[in-house]
């Protein structure tokens, strides 16, 4: 079976999470993506860890394994004039460029102009702060997008600091809006509703500011504030900006092996939790009309029947009863899939690296039943060089030499 989007064409010369988690959901329903990276050193993911067995290798980064898997990989410093040129070859054929952020790339490529160069080319940018606006020049990591983007305001304790979401979530959500941005701007441009020729066909390009797309992730504040005219602020793991009356619990509590069970209120029968922990309080009126109000007397209740429970048995008691308690699981215990979940769903995928050896990854994240998923391994620096240059440009093999020594590949 061939994969949804089999004959999509993607030149990535993108760096970090961003890029490459857009050009991996492509590649995973089967767009062959063309990593672009810089010689030698390659994309600033083959440098992030962890790493197996914590020793740093350009091969073995967890993360680069990961959103590289389903692409190929050529090296080319396209701020050389060679590597420029060839670089413009390439996309002769490509339907998408996605570019990252802050390198020279951008000023050595002209990327005002590429559209009107390559007229089928859809042009996905993607910076910290957008292509327009003050903020333009600036800098950023994963910690000042999440911040600009209002999510730390209500992420932590209240009377403590605001605390950063684990990882690169900003740029997972830019990846994520660049890649259906991409998507849409193809098939715009393949419907072609006017019948326009070709050459007559507007330029297409996106422009992903992470920020902006971090924000999606405080839409629920954003309605919050819309509907209960308060403003969502830290609240620990409670639920943040709404008032006395919402429905409680709806938190994260603590079980006796030291682990830790989801907690929520059955939305339509709330009185089922004084059911499950044989609390009549918990049914009480007063309660009820005010739940989150009530939230430290709530927590005293349930913290006194987790405490005899591991999470597991905490979980599987509250659902016998449709209370929706989950287990939080740490990142081991979801790879071990206790519950067979991840299993039955056959969510995590094995793959053969030629350095890293059997990798087990998450597989791709969206699954069409009528196509394949691609799981090929994510490939080594440069690994298809001479597959790229000699069998598609047509360069001879000698010139590969050449360009190597003179730093172009």
């Amino acid at each position: 079976r061939m994969g949804a989007l089999t004959g999509l064409r993607v030149a990535d010369a993108s760096e970090g999470v961003a890029g490459g988690y857009c050009t991996k959901l492509l590649a995973s329903l089967g767009a062959d993506v063309l990593k672009v990276e810089r010689p030698r050193v390659g994309d600033t993911l083959r440098r992030a860890g962890p790493f197996l067995n914590d020793v740093p290798h350009l091969e073995t980064s967890a993360v680069n394994l990961h959103l590289a898997a389903g692409k190929r990989s050529i090296t080319l410093d396209v701020t050389s004039p060679t590597g420029a040129s060839l670089f413009e070859r390439l996309l002769e054929t490509a339907d998408g460029l996605v570019i990252g952020d802050h390198t020279s790339l951008h000023h050595s490529l002209g990327l005002a102009s590429l559209s009107s160069r390559f007229p089928r080319l859809v042009v996905t940018q993607i910076t910290p702060f957008g292509a327009s606006g003050p903020r333009v020049p600036w800098l950023a990591t994963e910690l000042i997008t999440m911040t600009t983007s209002g999510y730390l305001m209500m992420n932590g304790d209240a009377d403590r600091e605001p605390i950063k979401p684990y990882g690169h979530q900003s740029e997972y959500q830019a990846g994520l809006h660049a890649a259906l941005g991409t998507l849409a701007a193809i098939t715009d441009r393949d419907r072609d509703p006017n019948g326009a020729a070709e050459a007559e066909r507007p330029a297409r390009s996106l422009d992903v500011a992470i920020s902006e797309a971090a924000t999606f992730l405080t839409g629920g504040a954003i309605a919050r504030a819309a509907t209960f005219d308060r403003e969502s602020s830290r609240n620990g793991t409670r639920p943040a900006g709404f008032p006395p009356e919402y429905l409680y619990p709806s938190t994260i509590r603590p079980t006796a092996d030291g682990g830790y069970v989801y907690t929520h209120r059955h939305n339509r029968f709330p009185n089922l939790l004084a059911a499950l922990m044989q609390e009549p309080r918990l049914a009480a009126s007063d309660l009820l009309a005010q739940p989150l109000g009530h939230a430290d007397e709530t927590d005293a209740m349930m913290d006194r029947w987790l405490a005899t429970r591991d999470k597991w048995r905490a979980a599987e008691e509250a659902q016998e009863l449709r209370v929706p308690f989950t287990e939080v699981l740490d990142p081991g215990e979801i790879v071990d899939d206790r519950l067979g979940q991840h299993r039955a769903r056959a969510f995590f995928v094995d793959i053969e690296h030629p350095v890293a050896g059997v990798v087990t990854q998450p597989g791709a994240p969206i699954v069409l039943p009528a196509c394949s998923a691609a799981t090929s391994s994510a490939p080594l620096l440069g690994e298809h060089n001479r597959e790229v240059y000699v069998g598609q440009l047509g360069l001879a093999p000698r010139s590969l030499a050449r360009l190597a020594a003179a730093g172009v590949i």
